[in-house]
């Protein structure tokens, strides 16, 4: 599958209901949703990515909503917009990342002007880590989650927005 074949589109209740039902296994368990809100994903910052057939394939969030709680102070300069993402946990590990990934940095550049991008990522998570150096992203800091206690990349992306 390739970015061309995944739209962002408005998120829907439909497919909030569903995000928060997501169950990750082993060491991605963290990544549930449990006991989230479906209408937190509603505030016009969280966005669907589907297949052709309107499959929910993941999601994007841009802004202070992707943002980790840290221990370490002062971790998020300005210049940069933060992103979240998460992809259906039976669609991870499966070589889709980076079509996924492409398709939210396309569409960001494009429909909401954002150039310079921030995102977070469990240490261990070396998939996902590929996947972010593959576009593009280095590691700027190490930090660690306050809720969780362990290790996160803050990694970050210098563009220009197409907007």
């Amino acid at each position: 599958m390739s970015s061309t074949e995944l739209r962002i589109v408005a998120m829907k209740s439909e497919y909030a209901s569903e995000i928060t039902r997501w169950r990750y296994d082993g060491i991605y368990s963290f990544y549930g949703h449990d006991g989230s809100d479906p209408d937190s994903y509603m505030d016009g910052m969280h966005y669907a990515c589907v297949g052709g057939n309107a499959n929910l394939i993941g999601y994007f969030c841009f802004g202070e909503d992707a943002r980790i709680p840290t221990v370490e102070k002062d971790v998020y300069e300005e210049g940069f917009t933060d992103i979240g993402l998460g992809m259906k946990p039976e669609l991870c590990g499966n070589g889709l990342g980076s079509a996924f990934l492409g398709a939210g940095l396309d569409f960001a550049r494009k429909n909401l002007g954002i150039g310079n991008f921030r995102l977070s990522v469990a240490a261990f998570n070396e998939r996902a880590v590929k996947v972010y150096a593959r576009a593009g992203f280095v590691t700027v800091r190490e930090v660690t989650n306050a809720y969780y206690k362990n290790k996160f990349h803050i990694m970050t992306l210098e563009g220009r927005s197409e907007a």
